[in-house]
């Protein structure tokens, strides 16, 4: 039994889950953002950004309530299984993932996306945003964990990120994953020309910072369900 499947044993299951994001979702994904990002300008090209290498977009969505399972949906080969990161990654795949689409044809409900570049080994978090009416619910922390897990997957050293600096209860979240204030970009935000933190984690591959990580982890699934997550389509 891993880590993550040790202490959420006992929880319930949370009525969101997490995926890749699909063609299909860039719609929803553009609307999000234009809620969450009034002022971006041009709009993100989502559609364009799945064919981009250096790209990664998580989904939270509503899962049916078929528990049918894609045949094809698998994990990646896990690292050595006698190692910590190994332990802890072997919880993120519960279920394969469910098929995106109702069985009445109705797409999935998106309340939340979160949008990645790598670059050598550095993870950047471009945004990350939940629909305001489903704020509050623990999705937002849904896809940070996911972000996190996805950079530990694909072996970066970091993770960063700007935030505004009055936004401060973003900035709390942050730092309960590991992320530390390294500098300031100054006028960053368009609308208001409000300085953003750079805010970036230790060493996610360390022993300790997954130590502390499994933790809140297990801490957000004990307050709002057992979470589904699929990170690699």
């Amino acid at each position: 039994m891993s880590i993550l499947e040790h202490e959420q044993t006992k929880t319930s299951a949370m009525p969101y889950a997490l995926r890749p994001m699909l063609p299909e979702d860039t719609q929803a994904v553009a609307e999000i953002e234009r809620e969450a990002f009034p002022t971006t300008w041009p709009p993100t090209p989502f559609r364009k950004e799945l064919h981009n290498r250096l790209a990664r977009y998580l989904v939270s969505y509503v899962p049916s309530d078929d528990d049918g399972a894609a045949d094809d949906a698998s994990p990646p080969a896990a690292p050595p299984p006698g190692s910590l990161l190994g332990r802890l990654l072997q919880g993120l795949w519960p279920r394969a993932g469910r098929q995106h689409v109702d069985d009445d044809g109705r797409r999935q409900l998106i309340p939340g996306y979160v949008g990645m570049w790598f670059m050598a080994d550095e993870a950047h978090i471009t945004a990350i945003a939940v629909r305001e009416q489903y704020r509050g619910r623990g999705i937002g922390e849904l896809l940070l964990i996911g972000c996190v897990e996805l950079s530990v997957l694909r072996r970066a050293r970091e993770v960063t990120l700007e935030v505004r600096v009055t936004n401060d209860l973003a900035q709390s979240l942050y730092k309960k994953y590991g992320f530390e204030v390294k500098g300031v970009r100054k006028r960053y935000y368009t609308d208001n020309n409000e300085d953003a933190y750079i805010m970036t984690t230790g060493a996610i591959q360390s022993t300790e910072y997954q130590r502390e990580f499994a933790a809140n982890v297990s801490e957000h699934a004990r307050k709002w369900g057992d979470s589904e997550r699929v990170l690699t389509s």
